[in-house]
């Protein structure tokens, strides 16, 4: 499938530091992305970027082919939902989703209410044109939020953490009707977050990014099972980091890290021989504290009567992840 938007070697530099890149990606027509990684990894400015909001200080941004690294944000049919919806509070639900429209031409009103009763009802707003802003629950604004922004039937939408005012009660219904709406709609989509389960669920590709650099741009599937570098498979899910003795006795050789994930660690007959420290119960199943005779503490996933706190165990590998030495 080809790119519709490219990130060609990006650079966007503060004072004093390199913010994002050089960072080369591409998207593809339809796609939902995610931009995953840590406090500071530079998700927002790349977002702010594609958004046309800062201009990168080398590189090239295109979008279906055209160049955009220079076109202000207002000529970049780029649809935005921001972190915090940016709602105004004196205009009712329908002027909100009528502010980026024009309606001052004939017959330019009726057109705007059409299309405004059309976005509401895609979103599952349907009537709700009249209603407060402060009469709105969390899920209700970000959506009218995001009916705001596809009002103007933009070319790709972009979204900065768009699930992180609701209730955890709220974020996974929510997520699984944002994905449905987002794809009904097929617009190409780019979306900040720092939850990896919002990443899986909600993104078709998932880039990690740290310190400005684009780690690993892949499928959920691919991040987890097959990680590029030592910080994706640590940054991605639960991971046990092995060194030494007991790296190698779990299959690294000389000068590897061991990465293996609890699941993929049995409690059986055979294997590092360890103590159950710890034993935290989850219901279906428990995560056990191993410490090893070399000191080291893995946790292992397992059912809930796998074994009790004090209890010698041996543990065998499933599918172990070997990275060279050196910083996660």
């Amino acid at each position: 499938m080809s790119a519709f938007v490219s990130l060609d070697g990006v650079r966007k530099q503060w004072s004093h530091s390199v913010a994002v890149g050089p960072l080369s990606a591409e998207i593809r027509r339809g796609e939902i992305l995610a931009l995953l990684g840590p406090s500071g990894s530079g998700k927002t400015t790349v977002l702010r970027l594609l958004a046309g909001f800062e201009t990168p200080d080398a590189g090239r941004i295109l979008v279906a082919g055209e160049d955009v690294t220079s076109v202000p944000p207002a000529q970049r049919r780029c649809g935005m939902v921001f972190q915090h919806y940016a709602l105004f509070p004196h205009l009712d639900v329908g002027e909100n989703v009528a502010f980026g429209l024009s309606g001052r031409g004939r017959g330019e009103g009726e057109r705007v209410a059409a299309k405004v009763a059309e976005v509401l009802a895609l979103v599952g707003l349907d009537g709700f044109e009249r209603r407060q802003v402060h009469e709105l629950s969390g899920g209700q604004q970000q959506r009218v939020a995001l009916a705001r922004a596809l009002a103007p039937e933009p070319r790709m939408l972009l979204l900065d953490e768009p699930l992180s005012n609701l209730d955890p009660s709220l974020r996974e219904r929510t997520r699984r009707e944002l994905r449905a709406l987002i794809k009904r709609v097929g617009i190409t989509t780019i979306f900040v977050t720092h939850e990896q389960e919002e990443a899986f669920d909600l993104g078709d590709r998932v880039a990690v990014l740290q310190a400005g650099r684009l780690e690993q741009l892949a499928t959920p599937d691919e991040l987890y099972e097959r990680p590029a570098s030592l910080f994706v498979a640590t940054f991605v899910g639960r991971a046990n980091v092995v060194r030494g003795a007991t790296a190698r006795a779990l299959g690294a050789r000389d000068g590897q890290v061991l990465v293996v994930r609890p699941e993929r660690l049995r409690l059986g007959d055979a294997g590092v021989p360890g103590v159950v420290r710890e034993r935290r119960y989850t219901g279906a199943a428990a995560f056990y504290q191993v410490e090893t005779e070399t000191g080291d503490r893995l946790e292992v996933l397992a059912g809930p009567e796998a074994a009790a706190v004090g209890d010698r165990v041996y543990l065998e590998p499933l599918r172990c992840l070997t990275f060279p030495e050196g910083p996660a």
